[in-house]
């Protein structure tokens, strides 16, 4: 890979950074894990019209991602369903599912990112939405008045025993990809926590020709999100939904695949 390559992914991607040590997560519960760093930033440049990075604005593809997800759950087409969205940025998908009359609930710990999110629902910013701090010191929770929208604006990976096997589905779009290694198992072990047993799991990942030792976006298959340390430890590999989408980068593609929360013992 190229240094010009390297330099973009860098600044496509800012370098996630953490504050748990080995064996400790459940022990920082009251911690701030994923840092914002350069995110902030990032997400300033995307919305004062800079480049979009991972960003995919196609109601077209978010409405794919949601038959993908209604065709993997055992309900009708027609049930509510509640989706969690950790790491969702301003990811369209939360307002396209809220609009086919789903629950969802997005977590992300740029304020900038989740602002722009709400503009989706409608301009009445202040007169649709209502925000209280969290219970447990994890930020700032804003609630839609239909009831059915809920953003976390904090950390993604602190502990929040409200959403303990509240969903039936996680959308995971580029979020486990992004994330260094290390954050992995942290990350996964919240979603278990989150997902109600025989939940959805639909996961978006890169697959790159090349370059697939650096990242993020770091390359991903299934034998990456089934590790024990991963999601291995307590969901089970559904199937692979091949490439979802044809991206703008370069040498990378877009593929999915379905997992399912086994069954809490």
């Amino acid at each position: 890979i190229s240094i010009a390559a390297l330099l973009l992914l860098f600044v496509t991607y800012p370098q996630t950074t953490q504050s748990f040590t080995s064996g400790g997560l459940s022990k920082q519960r009251n911690k701030t894990i994923i840092k914002m760093g350069g995110w902030s930033e990032t997400w300033k440049d995307i919305l004062n019209g800079g480049p979009k990075r991972w960003k995919v604005d196609d109601v077209e593809a978010k409405r794919k991602a949601l038959t993908h997800i209604t065709d993997a759950t055992s309900t009708s087409s027609d049930t509510p369903l509640r989706i969690l969205c950790p790491l969702a940025g301003d990811d369209q998908f939360v307002h396209y599912a809220w609009s086919q009359g789903h629950d969802v609930t997005a977590i992300d710990i740029v304020p900038d990112a989740l602002k722009a999110m709400r503009f989706q629902f409608g301009e009445n910013n202040k007169e649709d939405w209502a925000s209280t701090s969290s219970n447990n010191g994890g930020g700032v929770v804003w609630k839609h008045k239909s009831g059915r929208a809920t953003l976390y604006e904090g950390d993604m990976l602190m502990k929040r025993p409200e959403l303990q096997s509240s969903f039936d589905v996680v959308y995971d779009k580029d979020s486990f990809g992004a994330l260094s290694l290390e954050m992995r198992q942290p990350y996964c072990q919240r979603l278990s926590e989150f997902t109600k047993s025989n939940g959805i799991v639909y996961v978006e990942v890169k697959n790159k020709e090349s370059g697939r030792e650096f990242g993020p976006p770091y390359h991903v298959e299934k034998n990456d999100l089934m590790e024990e340390t991963s999601f291995g430890g307590a969901f089970d590999y559904v199937n692979a939904l091949g490439e979802v989408y044809p991206l703008n980068m370069g040498g990378m593609r877009q593929m999915g695949h379905i997992l399912r929360r086994g069954l809490r013992k």
